[in-house]
């Protein structure tokens, strides 16, 4: 198949697996189903990115340069954005009338399980082919420390900024800080220190090279 007809038909399917993932409502299929319509999605985005990455021997040259500790901090960040988007988009749809779990939250957190082990997969496949590199030396283990601190940072500004919300605001102000809610907010944060740590790796190792 042509590299044109690969494009023409993996850029649509792309796109609808976004649209079914992150747009539609969810519908419980269960583990299988679940599975199965995830794994396909991650495969037609792995395809494309494969098809892109394959289109210039510049390109493949450029990607093979690429530090495993900076393709693991890459790769996670995109799968972080892709979990924390899917999260933000279906929260409300976790909380019941009474502020309590609604039934729907069972469904969504088998998704956001399945897109973590798709992860791992990932991640399982990629280090098969980082054997024969260097997994880490000095400098990624500074680079890990610094966006470690980073992600801290921000959980603790998080932590702070909730405590100090609850002890000034009004009680009649806090009828929204319902459990679920609460629990919503607190995961939300948590993955986006995981979000702000991939961003700070990537990003120290792209300087580095630049």
């Amino acid at each position: 198949m042509s590299r044109s007809l690969r494009y023409a038909v993996l850029i649509p399917l792309s796109i609808l697996a976004f649209y079914v993932l992150f747009v539609l409502p969810d519908v419980d299929l269960g583990w299988p189903g679940g599975l199965a319509l995830i794994g396909g999605a991650w495969l037609v985005w792995y395809l494309l990115w494969a098809t892109w990455t394959a289109s210039g021997t510049s390109l493949g040259e450029a990607v093979a340069a690429v530090s495993p500790g900076e393709q693991r901090a890459w790769i996670g960040l995109l799968f972080t954005l892709a979990i924390l988007l899917y999260f933000g988009l279906r929260a409300s749809q976790m909380v019941g009338t009474d502020g309590g779990r609604a039934p729907e939250a069972t469904a969504i957190g088998r998704h956001i399980g399945m897109m973590v082990v798709a992860w791992l997969v990932v991640m399982q496949v990629l280090a098969r082919r980082w054997r024969d590199k260097v997994q880490a030396d000095e400098r990624d283990r500074a680079i890990e420390a610094r966006a470690a601190g980073w992600a801290r940072g921000s959980l603790v500004v998080l932590v702070v900024a909730l405590a100090v919300l609850f002890a000034f605001t009004p009680p009649d102000r806090l009828a929204w800080a319902r459990p679920m809610t609460l629990s919503n907010m607190l995961m939300a944060g948590l993955i986006g220190s995981c979000l702000l740590e991939y961003l700070v790796t990537g990003l120290a190792y792209w300087r580095d090279r630049r």
